[in-house]
């Protein structure tokens, strides 16, 4: 049986510049991208006639994707993600899959966490999280 299961090797994530035309640049150093996590509040709509419990689905949220990397202070675009937290600033960002052609999540979001660490026998690393506000768009 054959799979057509993609390789994670060579996914990017990239952040905009906020210019117009907006210009993309890959986040370097990941090591792996978790998410998006999103799910959907449930309204309930039981009434007095009703059997069982009955709902509807809510308005999608679409949640976060956290990014553990490699952590570089001069990195300009580390350097930048950090700015982006501290100014709550939303940004556009691009997830590109290994498929051909390459399919892109396109989404805003906010950097909610970026938190470094460092250990011994280690490299400095951050775990960075990207709170999606609004839908993401596939292309």
């Amino acid at each position: 049986m054959s799979s057509n299961a993609l390789e994670s090797q060579g996914m990017v994530i990239k952040r905009g510049n906020g210019a117009s035309p907006e210009v993309f640049t890959a986040i370097p150093e990941v090591r792996s991208i978790n998410g998006p996590d999103g799910s959907a509040s449930e309204i309930d709509v039981t009434d007095l006639s009703s059997t069982a419990k009955e709902f509807r689905m809510g308005l999608q949220d679409e949640g976060s994707i956290t990014l553990d990397m490699m952590f570089i202070p001069a990195n300009t675009v580390h350097a930048g993600l950090r700015t982006d937290r501290a100014n709550r600033t939303l940004r556009n960002f691009q997830l590109l899959f290994t498929d051909s052609p390459a399919t892109t999540w396109s989404f805003a979001a906010y950097v909610q966490g970026l938190s470094v660490s460092n250990e011994v026998d280690g490299v400095t690393s951050a775990s960075v999280t990207l709170r999606i506000s609004g839908s993401i768009t596939e292309s």
